[in-house]
């Protein structure tokens, strides 16, 4: 008798965004209109099984352990580049700007302070511009991330412009300079898997947000657009996540410096520390800040065990909670 995993995925909260398919596309089929298991993970895939029950942005996928008779089977390779895979992944799922109801548009049913909301929302986006400037010269060394940032930069482009142009077709007008105001983000990290680990939490996060807003938006419209946007930042997370992988395993010795800058990325996160931004948190300063009444009342408690559990299993550190990641660095770099 042999440990097996039973991986399924809900039909009926599968949204298609591509996320599991970017970390492990031969277990997955994104071909029909959900997501279906392509294959059942091996007992070595549990780290890519799991990290894909994480990040999928409405937890369709579960996995379990089971009991099994059955022999081994090695799944077929992921062979191609990683641009390769990620960026044909991408293709196969991505939504239509065409394909955008905007007929079924209700201005009555989207209130001042949900308007305030998207107004930060789709300011935060623009940050994308100086941000890919800034991976374009920090890792453009790498031939398969530089060709994949094209990719994220013209689906996150996309966010901000649908964005726009619902406030727009609500009623609300923007300054002229709006996006070029947007348009800057903090610099990034010298070390590359905190780097990495930085846009990983990001995305997450955001991916959530999004959610939040598809589920809680009184105008159908625009939960179309935050659903649709939750899964491009779920999908962005595994892109993240797969080269963080990639690159930590290319390191001679276990890379623990780099283990370790990824873990005090988190750390400091958890703590609120000012090190670690990234658009989602600082829109929800200003919302706070702003005075309107606008809220977003996210579950902070489940993104932070969420993006815990990803990184994680990115680093290779067993992490149940927020409270095993102080133990966790102090451990690594007591061994450095």
């Amino acid at each position: 008798m042999s440990r097996a995993l039973d991986l399924q995925v809900e039909s009926s909260r599968c949204t298609r965004c591509g996320a599991c398919g970017a970390l492990r596309p031969s277990m997955f089929d994104l071909s029909a209109p959900v997501s279906r298991v392509a294959h059942q993970p091996s007992e070595d895939e549990t780290l890519w099984a799991d990290a894909a029950r994480w990040i999928c942005p409405t937890d369709a996928i579960r996995v379990r352990a089971v009991e099994s008779d059955a022999p081994g089977i090695a799944p077929p390779p992921d062979d191609g580049s990683l641009f390769d895979a990620l960026a044909g992944g991408a293709e196969a799922v991505r939504w239509q700007l065409a394909d955008i109801p905007w007929a079924e548009l209700d201005a009555s049913r989207a209130p001042p302070q949900l308007r305030v909301v998207v107004r930060e929302m789709a300011f935060s986006e623009n940050a994308t511009y100086s941000a890919t400037q800034r991976f374009l010269d920090a890792l453009g060394d790498d031939v398969d991330f530089s060709r994949w940032v094209s990719v994220w930069f013209y689906e996150e482009t996309r966010h901000p412009y649908v964005l726009m142009e619902w406030l727009r077709r609500v009623g609300e007008r923007l300054p002229d300079d709006f996006i070029l105001r947007g348009r800057v983000s903090t610099p990034l990290m010298r070390s590359i898997a905190g780097t990495l680990v930085t846009n990983l939490v990001s995305e997450i996060t955001a991916s959530q947000a999004y959610r939040y807003l598809a589920r809680t938006s009184p105008e159908p419209v625009l939960s179309h657009l935050a659903k649709r946007i939750a899964g491009d930042e779920a999908r962005h997370a595994a892109s993240f996540f797969r080269f963080a992988r990639r690159y930590l395993e290319r390191l001679p010795d276990g890379a623990a410096r780099e283990r370790a800058r990824g873990l005090e990325v988190v750390h400091a996160w958890l703590g609120g520390g000012q090190a670690v931004t990234h658009p989602v948190q600082q829109m929800i300063e200003r919302l706070g800040a702003a005075g309107t009444g606008a809220s977003f009342d996210l579950d902070f408690d489940a993104i932070r065990t969420r993006v815990v559990h990803v990184v994680g299993l990115l680093l290779d550190v067993p992490l149940r909670g927020a409270q095993d990641v102080a133990p966790a660095l102090r451990e690594i770099l007591a061994r450095k």
